[in-house]
């Protein structure tokens, strides 16, 4: 059997002839919103393709995985699988003008995939959105005069909490105690009673 594909901006239409079978399946863009400019949408892609995990988990793979030498197969990988694989949801996805789920209505036996790209970016945007906070956080709570990290009178801290002296207490050879105290070896004692 052959098959044709029709198109507007509106609407996909797949029409597969088999024989004297003739079966249509059309997806429907309807009055979907559409990118102000080319720019607009090539900002788009690289804020989709570029986050914390390129910038804050890469050099930590890279570094586990074998230094320069895991960049040669993961370049390799960008060319022949990434690369490819993020230009066809491109395409499918600005062809159609449909979201992750509905667009696989091209290919019915491939509609699990849109399910899964949608529970994907649910479950990144969860811990993602917590990270992004924590860092709100912090990045406003060093505006203020005192540092809510800087002593151990708070609420929230539990007995676990040690204030650190300003000296720097190792470089004068003396040890942290658990109180938060530098301690020096000659205000210590042996176990033999002598100073």
């Amino acid at each position: 059997g052959n098959a044709s594909l029709e198109s507007d901006a509106n609407e996909i239409r797949i029409t597969v002839n088999r024989a004297d079978d003739e079966k249509s399946i059309s997806i429907t863009g309807g009055d979907r919103d559409v990118w102000g400019s080319k720019i607009e949408f090539i900002l788009s892609c690289l804020s989709f393709a570029v986050g914390l995990g390129n910038i804050w988990r890469f050099p930590y793979l890279c570094y586990r995985n074998g230094g320069g030498a895991f960049l040669i197969p993961y370049v390799m990988m960008l060319i022949i699988t990434g690369l490819p694989l993020f230009f066809f949801e491109l395409s499918l996805g600005q062809f159609g003008q449909q979201g992750p789920i509905t667009i696989w209505k091209v290919v019915p036996l491939f509609q699990g995939l849109g399910v899964g790209m949608f529970m994907i970016a649910f479950f990144i945007s969860l811990y993602y959105n917590v990270i992004i906070a924590w860092a709100f956080f912090y990045l406003f709570s060093s505006f203020t005069a005192e540092l809510p990290w800087e002593s151990c009178d708070h609420w929230w801290n539990t007995e676990a909490c040690r204030r650190f002296d300003t000296k720097n207490c190792t470089s004068h050879l003396g040890i942290m105690s658990i109180e938060g105290e530098c301690m020096f070896k000659n205000q210590t004692t042996d176990e033999s009673g002598k100073s």
